[in-house]
């Protein structure tokens, strides 16, 4: 089971191209086009669905959240599913995005990565799948090789129920686009301070901050970890901050000082 062929090659498609090929996976097609073009893989580039699905011995689809639906009909349609293997990479949506491949004799699963996929060249070096854990779910046979594959990638697969899924969703949501939303919040603030003072100051200064907050979290847990003024109950901190911020900026930071009070 080595050969493989992505639908949606965008930027989680072409890491997991790029990644699977160097673990000796054998790719046969991408789907149309992959969002980095690129010329070890273009030979690759195939519009014929019918024979791509023949072809591999599973196949990933890695399009957007909307069109996961729409690309499993047209590849049970265009093709023999039966016998196949097929994924898709959502960690919002399950296994019944590819109802229309099961019911012709396909075996499928949702099998989607805990991870971020920022745009960067997709060539790089850093294995983003190493240590990471793979929710999975579906039919046995494709949650099987689900679990083959992530153990090739050095990750860890989690494998859960359905409706336990959009939960975990929104924790991934929370852990990285919320946190990307509090360190905008951050920024700003930084760079109000560089322009009074004439000094540029960035991101970076916190860096080190951030880094020791989430070992905190990973050797003591996210109640243990919490420290500042909210933790030292200080009131008076907090009322001036609120004094200093307007707009969303302000709501957020009385949002999250409430919340962390529970």
């Amino acid at each position: 089971m080595k050969r493989f062929s992505i639908i949606g090659a965008g930027n989680l498609g072409t890491y997991l191209i790029n990644s699977l090929v160097k673990k000796g996976y054998i790719l046969k097609y991408i789907y149309k086009k992959a969002k980095y073009p690129s010329h070890q893989f273009e030979a690759a580039i195939e519009g014929d669905i019918g024979l791509i699905v023949k072809q591999s011995d599973f196949i990933i689809i890695s399009t957007q959240e909307s069109k996961i639906r729409e690309a499993a009909e047209l590849a049970a349609v265009s093709s023999d599913p039966n016998g196949k293997i097929f994924f898709h990479t959502s960690n919002s949506l399950t296994s019944d995005e590819l109802i229309s491949l099961k019911e012709k004799g396909g075996s499928v699963a949702s099998f989607s990565p805990l991870q971020t996929f920022a745009e960067t060249e997709p060539s790089s070096k850093e294995n983003l799948f190493k240590g990471i854990f793979f929710l999975a779910e579906g039919d046995q046979e494709a949650v099987k090789l689900a679990e083959k594959i992530a153990g090739d990638l050095e990750a860890h697969v989690l494998v859960v129920d359905k409706e336990d899924k959009p939960y975990i969703h929104i924790a991934a949501v929370s852990a990285s686009n919320f946190l990307v939303a509090i360190l905008k919040l951050a920024e700003g603030q930084l760079k109000k301070a560089g322009a009074r003072c004439r000094v540029p100051i960035d991101i970076k200064v916190l860096l080190p901050l951030i880094k020791q907050t989430l070992k905190n979290v990973e050797s003591r847990g996210v109640k243990a970890s919490l420290t500042g003024p909210v933790k030292r109950k200080e009131m008076g901190i907090i009322k001036k901050h609120l004094e200093l911020l307007e707009g969303d900026e302000k709501e957020l930071y009385k949002a999250l000082s409430k919340f962390l009070k529970k």
